[in-house]
């Protein structure tokens, strides 16, 4: 077995509420723009300055925030997950050994609906790693060894680190090697 550091990034699905987000935003500026400015007149300009400067800053940070990553590192059998906002901040998810990984199977774009709808109701938390484009996603279940949560995890992780899975995990093995004899 390979001991070496694998690391692979993957861009993850873009927030489709984001536009609508934006849109509320500089209605809610622009109506509290006409009403300053009906009530006070004479300083509703700058407050209208003001107010529209808010709302475009409170875009910025929503634009900043959704520009979203994750990044898999393998080292000796065990896989973190972080995920990197706006290629700046990188917040450590989780981390667990790929051995006891569980449920191991290939997934589609409906289980991850079900799943996060699911996810409302009991107490795992559900980890979507993979972006809009991607069709090769698999799913499985993985308790975190710092807070001892169960994760629900949507992953589509590239070749090696599917190579890394498959070699730790006999579940893993068997639905990869059988994608790769069709």
């Amino acid at each position: 077995m390979n001991d070496g550091v694998i690391e692979s990034f993957i861009k993850a699905r873009k927030n489709k509420m984001l536009p609508l987000w934006c849109i509320l935003i500089v209605l809610a500026a622009v109506a509290i723009d006409v009403v300053v400015y009906l009530l006070v007149q004479l300083i509703g300009m700058l407050l209208w300055i003001l107010v529209s400067g808010i709302a475009f800053y409170g875009i910025l940070i929503l634009i900043r925030l959704n520009r979203l990553e994750y990044e898999l590192s393998v080292v000796m059998g065990e896989m973190t997950i972080s995920e990197i906002r706006n290629q700046t901040s990188r917040k450590k998810v989780m981390s667990f050994d790929i051995k006891d990984a569980e449920n191991f199977r290939k997934a589609t774009p409906e289980d991850v609906a079900a799943k996060e709808q699911a996810a409302k109701e009991n107490q795992h938390k559900v980890l979507c790693c993979f972006g809009d484009e991607d069709t090769d996603l698999y799913y499985f279940t993985a308790r975190a060894k710092d807070e001892g949560v169960t994760y629900d995890i949507f992953m589509a992780p590239d070749n090696r680190i599917k190579k890394e899975i498959a070699e730790r995990n006999f579940e893993a093995r068997r639905v990869i090697t059988f994608e790769d004899r069709l």
